[in-house]
C-alpha cells in the first residue's frame, strides 16, 4: 500500500493522518507536513498512525527529528498508534519518548491541556 495522507485542523490543533507505508522513498513528505505545521506556529500536533502498516528507521529518524523540533517550538507531538506502531516503538527503545494514545480524543485532550 502507498502512502496517503490527510490534515485537519481540530481546535486549532493539526491532525495528520497517515495511511499505509512510509519508507526512506516517502518520509520526508511526511516531514514537510509536520514542519510545515510547526513553522506555521502550530507546534502541537498529533498524528493519527491507526491505519499506518510500515515504518522503516528513516521515518523513526524523522519522527525523533519532529518532535524535537515540536518542543522547541514549545510544543508536542502526540501519536494515535496501533499495535505495529507500538511494537515498533518498544521494540527500537523508542516508545518512552512519545506520547501513545489509542483514540484521537484522549490525543486531543492533551493536545489541548498543554496549549492552555
Amino acid at each position: 500500500m502507498s502512502l496517503q495522507m490527510s490534515t485537519e485542523l481540530s481546535d486549532n490543533i493539526p491532525i495528520i493522518h497517515v495511511e499505509g507505508q512510509i519508507d526512506m522513498n516517502n518520509y520526508v513528505e511526511v516531514h514537510e507536513l509536520i514542519l510545515a505545521q510547526i513553522d506555521g506556529g502550530r507546534p502541537s500536533i498529533m498524528l493519527d498512525f491507526r491505519k499506518l502498516d510500515f515504518m522503516d528507521s528513516a521515518t523513526l529518524g524523522m519522527l525523533l527529528r519532529s518532535l524535537d523540533k515540536a518542543k522547541q517550538r514549545g510544543g508536542l507531538l502526540v501519536l494515535v498508534s496501533n499495535p505495529f506502531v507500538d511494537r515498533i516503538l518498544s521494540v527500537t527503545g523508542l516508545s518512552h519518548l512519545f506520547e501513545l494514545f489509542t483514540n484521537e480524543n484522549d490525543a486531543l485532550a492533551r493536545l489541548l491541556a498543554k496549549t492552555s
